[in-house]
């Protein structure tokens, strides 16, 4: 596993708009991972009774590690691409809209969905990255819990939180919002947090307090 990872380092993923069909295409940019192949001359070698059955025994046991790694890679590229179409299918508001149509998306959700341990969903997307319309995000991002809008609608933290940053971004910085205040703007758009949530955050954010915030 460790050598798989290596192989695939920080892979991108690309997802690229199809407005004739009205939907995102996603494909693995798998320029960067090596075209990996058994050595035609060993595996000939060790079919050869002219050479040493020591040497042959080892070129055995080398080519069916190399067989293994080699069918591991492409199970775990035929694996990343099914979970990068299936954030793809929950997540199109995202691509659409921006961070703020993010939808809360469980690890478990997409397991169950593509029939696969939710560990294997865990590997799968680590390290990894999205090049998306919006820019290069990590996949792990499109994973994230959440909470129900007024409208009964779900949202992800992730989107309250861009919508936390919107409203600081929009306010008057001679006279910053207070975190009560925040709430108060968050609800008027429909997403009702608690002030102590929204401090919190704000902090994760790294975006100081209001009395901090403000410039003169």
């Amino acid at each position: 596993r460790g050598n798989i990872a290596k192989i695939f380092g920080e892979l991108i993923t690309l997802i690229e708009d199809d407005p004739d069909q009205d939907r995102y295409v996603a494909y693995l940019n798998d320029s960067r991972i090596p075209n990996l192949r058994v050595n035609q001359e060993y595996a000939r070698m060790s079919r050869d009774r002219a050479v040493e059955k020591s040497s042959r025994e080892f070129l055995k046991t080398s080519l069916g590690n190399a067989h293994w790694l080699i069918d591991a890679v492409n199970q775990r590229k035929r694996t990343l691409l099914r979970v990068v179409r299936a954030v793809v299918d929950a997540q199109r508001d995202y691509f659409d809209y921006g961070p703020q149509a993010l939808k809360p998306l469980p690890m478990t959700q997409v397991a169950d969905q593509l029939g696969i341990h939710v560990a294997t969903v865990s590997r799968a997307v680590s390290e990894k990255y999205i090049q998306t319309p919006r820019g290069v995000v990590p996949l792990r991002r499109f994973f994230t819990g959440g909470t129900h809008n007024e409208s009964g609608e779900e949202v992800s933290w992730d989107a309250i939180k861009a919508a936390l940053k919107d409203v600081i971004e929009a306010e008057d910085k001679a006279a910053p919002l207070s975190d009560e205040a925040l709430a108060e703007a968050l609800k008027a758009r429909g997403l009702e947090i608690a002030r102590r949530t929204v401090a919190k955050y704000r902090e994760q954010l790294g975006i100081p307090a209001a009395r901090l915030r403000k410039t003169f």
